[in-house]
């Protein structure tokens, strides 16, 4: 089985690159349980507020649309791995130095 941490950037591929798919308060009830259930398995920093990061989930979703609507001469598998290392770093919890 998926972890959900894969679930949940399977997720967010899917509503980047699918732009007929929608996005708003139905897409943040689904985030909730990915999100819960990847920082129950530290994938995620625990001390984030899962409606939070659920929200600003959405909200970059909308903002990758925004990009690759402005910029269409980017190649789309460059703008989503952008999108994926900007979630990976912002959610994983810090690594000692």
């Amino acid at each position: 089985m998926e972890s959900a941490w894969d679930r949940l950037l399977d997720l967010v591929d899917r509503l980047a690159t699918d732009v007929s798919l929608p996005v708003g308060a139905d897409t943040e009830d689904a985030f909730v349980p990915l999100i819960a259930g990847a920082m129950e398995v530290h994938d995620i920093d625990s001390e984030l507020h899962v409606p939070d990061v659920a929200r600003w989930l959405v909200g970059l979703v909308h903002a990758h649309r925004a990009v690759r609507a402005t910029h269409p001469d980017v190649h789309p598998d460059d703008d989503l791995s952008g999108l994926r290392v900007i979630i990976t770093r912002w959610l994983h919890r810090v690594r000692p130095r």
